[in-house]
Formats: C-alpha cells, sequence, structure tokens
C-alpha cells in the first residue's frame, strides 16, 4: 500500500498525517496485530470495535473518538480521519514485521552453534586454572610444613623451659617454708605459704608427674603442720596466762598464716575462741537455771557485753581487723541464745505472760540495734558470721525471730483494748450533737487512729512479719465495726420521727455532717495507715497488706449521711407538698403569684442546706447534696401533680409559675447568702435539664385540647413520641372525658402512624399514674448501704432514678402488656394501629380494653 496522499477540507483546519494522535488502546493494537493476515478482508478498526464493545475497550475507544471528534462541526472530517488512522495502523505493522525478521535472524541455528562452542572453550579455560590453584597450593603445603614444626618445636620449647623454672621456684619455696615452719617465723612464713599457693595452683594440670605429686604433697603436710602447730600456739597462750606474756606479736604473725591457709583454717581459729570466750554462757544461762529464764534476759546481754568488753581490751590486737572478731563473738553468743530461748518460750507458752514478753522482747531488739550500730551492718549479716553451728537449716536470723510465734499474746492484747475502745464509743453514740462535740470530726475518731499508731510503732519495733500482718487484720475488723456500728449507728433511723413535724431536725441534720466529716477523715486517715503499715512491714508480706474494703465501707458511710440529709429534707416537704395537693386547682380562675406552699418549700429547703453548707468541712459534698436536692424535689413535685389531676389548663399554668419559682431556689442552692458569685456553670445546666421535664409536662396539660388536630401537633412537637400509653397519661392529666378521648386518639393514631423520627418512649412512659404516699429515699437495712444511691448513679433523678416515680409499665400502669415480651408488645400495638387507621374503629376498641 502506498503513502497516502495529504488531503483537507475547504471549511474547517487542515488534518495532516503529521497531526498528532492520541495514543491507541492496547486492545486496538493488539487487533491490528492478530488481523494482519485479513487486512483487507476485514476491517480491523471495525472488528477492534465489535470486539470489544462490551468490555473496557469499548469505553477506552469511545474515549479516543471524542477527543478527534469534539463535537458536531468536526463529523465531515471523519473520513479523513479514518484514514490517518489506518496509515498509522499500517506504520506500526511495518514494524512489527521488521522487528519479527530482526528475532528470526537472532535465531538462527548457525550462529547458536557458535555460541555453545564458545561457552565450551570458557569451561575448559576455568577448569585448567582451578587445577593449576590446587597444585600450587600443596606446593606452598610443602613449604610451610617444616616451618610450622619449627614454631611449634620452639613454642614447647619456651613452656617446658618456664615449667621447669617454675618447678625449680616451687621446690626452692617449698624448702624455705618447712625451714621457716620449724624455725616458727610466722610472718616469712605467711609469705613463703602465699608464693607456695600460687605456684602449686600452676602444676594442679601436671599432677600425674611423679615429681610434680611428690611436691605437691609435702606442700599439704607442711599446710596440715601449720595449721595444729598454729594452734596449740593459741591453746597455749590462752589457757595460761603465764605462757601468753610477750607473744602477742607472734600471735599476730601466725593469724598471717592462718589468713595464707585459708577460709577453713580462719573458720575453725575463730570457732575454737568463739567457744573458748562462751564456755561460761551455756553453764550459767543454760534453758533449765534460773538465770536463763526469760525474766534474766538483760542478764545474758550484760554478761556479753563484759565478755566482749574483755576481748577488745585484751585479745582484739592479736586477731586482724579485717576478721571482725568481735561481730564474729556476737553472732556466736546470738546463736546460743537463740536456742536457749527457744528452749525457755516452748517450756513457758502456756503461762506465757503479755509484759514479760515484751519486755525481754525489747531488750533483744535493743541489743540487736546496739551491735547493728557498733558493726555497721545489719543484724542478719552479723548473724551470717556465727563460726558456731547448732544444725540450724535456714538462713542466719536474727535473736528476736523466736519470740514471733508468741507475739499473738500482743496482737490479742491489742484486739481487746479495741474492743473495750469501741464498746465505750457505741454506747455513747446517742449523745453526738454539735453541743457534745463542736469539732469537725467526732473525737473518737481521732483517738481511734492514735491508738492505731501508737500500736503500729509498738508493733514494729517488736517485728515486722507475721504479728505485723496479724496486727493489721485486728485494724481491719475494727475499722469495719466503727463505720458500721458507731458512724452508722449515729444516723438518724427512718422510722424516728413521723412527717408531720413539718420542720427539719437540727440535731438529726448535725448529726449527719458530723457523721460524713468523720467517715471523709477515717477514709482518708485509712490510706494513709495502709500506706505506713506497707513500709514498715518486710517485703514478703507487703502484698497482703491492703485496706480497700474498709476505705469502700466509709465511703459507704458517707453515702448514707447523705441519705439521711435527704430523708431529713424528704420529711420537712410533706407539709408544703400535702398543702399544693389539696389546693383547688379546678377552681382556679386565674394565675395570680407563686402559690403559698412554694415559700414553705423554698424555706425548707433553703434551712436544711444552710445547716449543711455550715456543718460540712469538704465543701464538695455540698455540691453534691444540692444535686440530689434537686432532684428529690422535683420527684416529689411531679408526683403531686399526678395526684392533683385532673389539672385544668388555668391550673397547669398556676404551676408552671410555682415550678419557675422553685427553679429559681433551686439555682442559688450552693451560694451561701450574700455571696455573689456566679451560680457554677454544670450545676446551672443540671437543673435546667432536670426541670425542663417537668416544665414540657406541664406545657403540654396546659395546652387546650379544642381544636383537637392542633393539640395533637403541640403534643408531638413538645414530646416527639409514639407511644400511645405517653399520650393516654396526658389526657387523664388534663380529665378529658372518655367520650372526648377517643377523636383525640384517632388524631393521635393517624399521625403517629404517618410521622417519622418519633420515638418509642418518652419521660412520660416512666411516670407512674399511681404514686404510693411512701418516702423517695429508700432506707439503708444496715446504716451503711445505700440502695437507692447505688440504683442511680448517686443521683436523684425526676421520672426513672426514684423506685417510686417508676413503679408501673413502661407503657403505663393502666394499660396491660401483651403476654409475650416487649417486641412482641410492640408489634402488636403496630398492627392494631394499622387496623384502626383502615376501619376508623381504633380509639373505640382501645376505650374498650381500658375499661
Amino acid at each position: 500500500m502506498g503513502p497516502v496522499p495529504h488531503l483537507s477540507l475547504p471549511d474547517s483546519p487542515a488534518i495532516t498525517s503529521s497531526t498528532p494522535l492520541p495514543e491507541l488502546p492496547k486492545e486496538l493494537l493488539l487487533a491490528l496485530h492478530t488481523g494482519a493476515g485479513d487486512w483487507y478482508e476485514r476491517d480491523a478498526l471495525d472488528a477492534f470495535v465489535l470486539g470489544s464493545s462490551a468490555s473496557e475497550g469499548g469505553a477506552q475507544l469511545e474515549d479516543v473518538l471524542n477527543e478527534l471528534i469534539g463535537d458536531e462541526q468536526a463529523l465531515p472530517q471523519t473520513p479523513l480521519v479514518a484514514l490517518l488512522l489506518r496509515t498509522k495502523i499500517q506504520d506500526i505493522r511495518m514494524e512489527i514485521d521488521a522487528l519479527r525478521k530482526e528475532l528470526e535472524s537472532d535465531q538462527d541455528p548457525e550462529k547458536m552453534e557458535v555460541i555453545q562452542e564458545l561457552i565450551g572453550e570458557l569451561l575448559s579455560q576455568v577448569t585448567a586454572i582451578r587445577d593449576a590453584a590446587t597444585e600450587s597450593e600443596v606446593v606452598v603445603r610443602e613449604i610451610t610444613r617444616d616451618i610450622q614444626s619449627l614454631d611449634l618445636a620452639k613454642k614447647n620449647l619456651i613452656a617446658s623451659m618456664n615449667a621447669l623454672k617454675r618447678f625449680q621456684m616451687l621446690v626452692n619455696a617449698f624448702e624455705q617454708l618447712t625451714r621457716l615452719a620449724k624455725a616458727r617465723k610466722y610472718r616469712e612464713t605467711a609469705q613463703a605459704l602465699g608464693a607456695v599457693k600460687q605456684l602449686s595452683a600452676y602444676f594442679k594440670t601436671f599432677s600425674n608427674v611423679d615429681r610434680i605429686a611428690a611436691v605437691s604433697k609435702g606442700v599439704a603436710d607442711v599446710q596440715g603442720v601449720l595449721r595444729a602447730q598454729i594452734m596449740r600456739e593459741f591453746e597455749a597462750a590462752f589457757t595460761n596466762e603465764a605462757t601468753r606474756a610477750g607473744k602477742n606479736q607472734q600471735l599476730q604473725d601466725a593469724c598471717l598464716v592462718i589468713d595464707a591457709l585459708g577460709e577453713d583454717a580462719k573458720n575453725s581459729l575463730l570457732s575454737w575462741y568463739s567457744l573458748l570466750l562462751l564456755r561460761d554462757y551455756r553453764r550459767i544461762f543454760g534453758s533449765t537455771s534460773e538465770a536463763g529464764q526469760l525474766d534474766n534476759v538483760s542478764r545474758r546481754f550484760a554478761w556479753f557485753r563484759r565478755v566482749l568488753k574483755t576481748h577488745e581490751e585484751e585479745n582484739s590486737i592479736v586477731f586482724p581487723t579485717q576478721w571482725s572478731v568481735g561481730a564474729v563473738l556476737g553472732a556466736g553468743f546470738s546463736e546460743v541464745t537463740r536456742e536457749d530461748l527457744k528452749s525457755v518460750l516452748s517450756k513457758a507458752a502456756p503461762t506465757l505472760q503479755i509484759g514479760l514478753l515484751l519486755e525481754a522482747l525489747q531488750q533483744t531488739t535493743d541489743f540487736e540495734r546496739e551491735l547493728s550500730r557498733k558493726y555497721s551492718m545489719p543484724f542478719e549479716s552479723i548473724a551470717a558470721l556465727s563460726a558456731i553451728n547448732y544444725g540450724r537449716p535456714g538462713p542466719p536470723s536474727a535473736i528476736s525471730v523466736v519470740f514471733e510465734p508468741y507475739l499473738g499474746l500482743f496482737v490479742d492484747a491489742q484486739d481487746k483494748t479495741l474492743a473495750e475502745m469501741i464498746q465505750g464509743f457505741t454506747s455513747s453514740r446517742i449523745s453526738i450533737s454539735p453541743s457534745d462535740n463542736p469539732s469537725a470530726v467526732l473525737p473518737s475518731s481521732t483517738e481511734l487512729f492514735y491508738f492505731y499508731r501508737e500500736a503500729l510503732e509498738k508493733c514494729a519495733k517488736l517485728s515486722v512479719r507475721q504479728p505485723l500482718l496479724d496486727l493489721t487484720k485486728v485494724y481491719r475488723k475494727w475499722l469495719k465495726i466503727y463505720a458500721e456500728d458507731v458512724l452508722g449507728g449515729s444516723l438518724v433511723k427512718f422510722d424516728r420521727r413521723s412527717s408531720g413535724e413539718g420542720r427539719p431536725s437540727t440535731r438529726e441534720l448535725h448529726t449527719a455532717c458530723l457523721v460524713l466529716n468523720t467517715a471523709e477523715y477515717c477514709q482518708e486517715t485509712a490510706a494513709q495507715l495502709e500506706e505506713s503499715l506497707q513500709e514498715k512491714i518486710h517485703a514478703d508480706f507487703k502484698s497482703q497488706v491492703s485496706l480497700e474494703a474498709e476505705k469502700e465501707i466509709f465511703i459507704n458511710t458517707i453515702s448514707s449521711a447523705l441519705l439521711a440529709i435527704l430523708h431529713e429534707l424528704e420529711l420537712s416537704m410533706e407539709g408544703a407538698f400535702s398543702q399544693m395537693m389539696k389546693s383547688p386547682w379546678k377552681d382556679v380562675e386565674f394565675v395570680s403569684s407563686e402559690s403559698l406552699y412554694v415559700g414553705d418549700l423554698t424555706r425548707m429547703i433553703q434551712t436544711v442546706i444552710g445547716i449543711v453548707r455550715d456543718g460540712l468541712e469538704q465543701k464538695k459534698y455540698v455540691r453534691s447534696v444540692c444535686d440530689k436536692v434537686v432532684g428529690l424535689v422535683l420527684a416529689k413535685f411531679t408526683q403531686t401533680i399526678v395526684r392533683c389531676r385532673p389539672i385544668p389548663q388555668i391550673g397547669a399554668e398556676q404551676i408552671l409559675l410555682d415550678l419557675q419559682s422553685l427553679k429559681t431556689c433551686l439555682l442559688h442552692l450552693p451560694l451561701a447568702p450574700g455571696d455573689s458569685a456566679p451560680v457554677p456553670m454544670t450545676y446551672s445546666r443540671y437543673v435546667s435539664k432536670s426541670v425542663v421535664k417537668v416544665d414540657t409536662l406541664l406545657k403540654v396539660i396546659m395546652t387546650p385540647e379544642e381544636p383537637a388536630e392542633e393539640f395533637v401537633k403541640h403534643y408531638l412537637l413538645l414530646v416527639p413520641c409514639q407511644s400511645f400509653s405517653d399520650f393516654t397519661k396526658v389526657l387523664e392529666l388534663k380529665g378529658v372525658r372518655r367520650a372526648e378521648q377517643n377523636n383525640l386518639l384517632d388524631l393521635f393514631l393517624a399521625k403517629t402512624s404517618t410521622a417519622t423520627g418519633l420515638s418509642d418512649s418518652s419521660f412520660l412512659s416512666s411516670l407512674d399514674m399511681d404514686p404510693a404516699p411512701q418516702s423517695l429515699i429508700s432506707p439503708p437495712t444496715s446504716g451503711v448501704n445505700s440502695p437507692a444511691l447505688a440504683s442511680s448513679g448517686g443521683n436523684l433523678g425526676i421520672f426513672s432514678s426514684l423506685p417510686m416515680v417508676a413503679s408501673g409499665s413502661r407503657e403505663g400502669s393502666r394499660v396491660p402488656t401483651p403476654v409475650g415480651g416487649k417486641s412482641e408488645a410492640k408489634e402488636a400495638l403496630h398492627e392494631f394501629r394499622r387496623f384502626g387507621q383502615r376501619i376508623g374503629m381504633a380509639s373505640r376498641l382501645f376505650g374498650g380494653s381500658t375499661n
């Protein structure tokens, strides 16, 4: 095919073969390549379009065409564009043919044979080079073999010469050691012995050589002779004062030899010396002698102090300072004394007196601290130096350890004292009042913890192990009893007085504040006591020390005190809410100023909060009381509204005005009179959020039911909920007659069936329409636990937090819930609504079911 001639259109810009075209899709190029043989029979471009119209290739081709022919004005150029595309396709085919011919030329069999021959020659050369390298290595090894043999011979010769030289030195040193030992020149002997032992260590690996084995045996024999000889020197010097005169220097030199002989020789000498000085101790202070009894423990320590003084003044000059012979004597004395006291305590256990036991233990611990200060090390480290061994298993221990099994007497004495103290506190709890106890906390609490601190200090001086852990258990026991019997028992009983008094009891409020302050103080002090116990007790018992349960009990006591305050407020508000319930709301003709009961109610609230504000030390609890007062007052207010039904429109408006006055009072509860500080934002939001539910309920009640459609619309605007029972509760509160309810119920079903965004329940769902006249504050059964507070999360709510407000079912107490659960009830209600919409009988059927 020849070159394509240049074409152009008269009415449009020229398009030539040099015009840049967009990149063709790979699928199109592949189609061109596979269809090269029948290009004239079938157009490759058409084949590509037909073959890829339902794939991604078709979409790519459409994009290419849209770019080449952008609008309707370019349509006349379509033939020229197709011609240019085919020209480019032909160029690509020619390039493919050229590349194919070049590939076929490269794959010529003759060229491949030449390449294989060249590769074979290269491999032959590599093999020859490897063989030559192996032969070279053999030659080099033969050349260096003699050199390596000479180096090894030189090394062995040098080692042999060194060994012979060292052996000669050993023989000379051994001969010198033998001469010096016979001459009793101990200072020079110690030096020679050190050299001999150092040289002998070198020849341990040559023990199979006879000459070396003989010399080593001779060295060991000389060491044994020296050890026995020196022991005889000491025995002669210390058993006969006459023979010791002028021998102190010789004995000092002999100690140098003992030091050179090793730890075994030194321990043997110190054991002999300890037994020598303590030989009369077991005879005088034996467990069966009078001087060895528990009441003579001080005499034991006085005797040892004299022995130690004699050693320091007369004998300490003989021994090297680093031996710490005084500490070794103390350790030996402790070992003997511990075994004696263990036997004495075991025999005296049935008749052991706590005073005698503590006195002996105190004297023992004083002696241990005295030795620790004297030698600047813990007494356990001193005990580990003992050269006297009675076969006692386990690590070394102090003398005072033998008293620990009997310190239960001390713990029992503290338990008995605490029982008497708590008994006195319990018997005087009824007299608790601000006049009797003007301090911020009960004096009994400070007295209790002062006793705890004194007992802890005393026990820590006696033992920091099991007895201190047992004392901790006693602390926990009486902290719990103090919280429950003393603090919890001091709170007012819920049935102590009737609700007809109409004013809060100042005495009971002061008592509740005093109990709360004391419980807070006890909770904080118990945490400090726990830290002190963990600091003083031994590390092995630290994980068992915890007062978390007792601290939790005091927190529950704080909750009980708060409930007592709320209960007192509830009793004082009964008169105001009774007056509210007795008001003739049906006869109210116009809205005036706040009702009379509002003044009485706010006065009671302010009185209680004023006493609480002055009586509580921690102001955070004042805020907590205010939060709970808001919940309690609004819950009682809502309950009274339900009991005042039916409430006409004007009556609801008057109650709404009273609610605003009550809200103003509640908002200023945290502030003292005359305080110009702003109300805390969080508290203000909490009051507003709590009041808005009652406010919404009253606004729904005061909405006129005529026209009915506007009433339903306004209800859904204020209470966006499709609950049928919630709506019937509002109608019941308004006092709408049964005959007039049918139309309103039909309109409500019609509205809720088509409306969107409505919830299934609202704050009205938990509103009890038959509230019982009883307290909203659940009394604690034990004076400590707080069921009501725990169930509400520490916050008295309006509709659902208090048990009295939500005692009915979710859909109301007058509407029975279908059997089968909540989901089946909801499904049945939806079916009922659809059925009522179809036949217009829903209101009458539902009304019939409620009769």
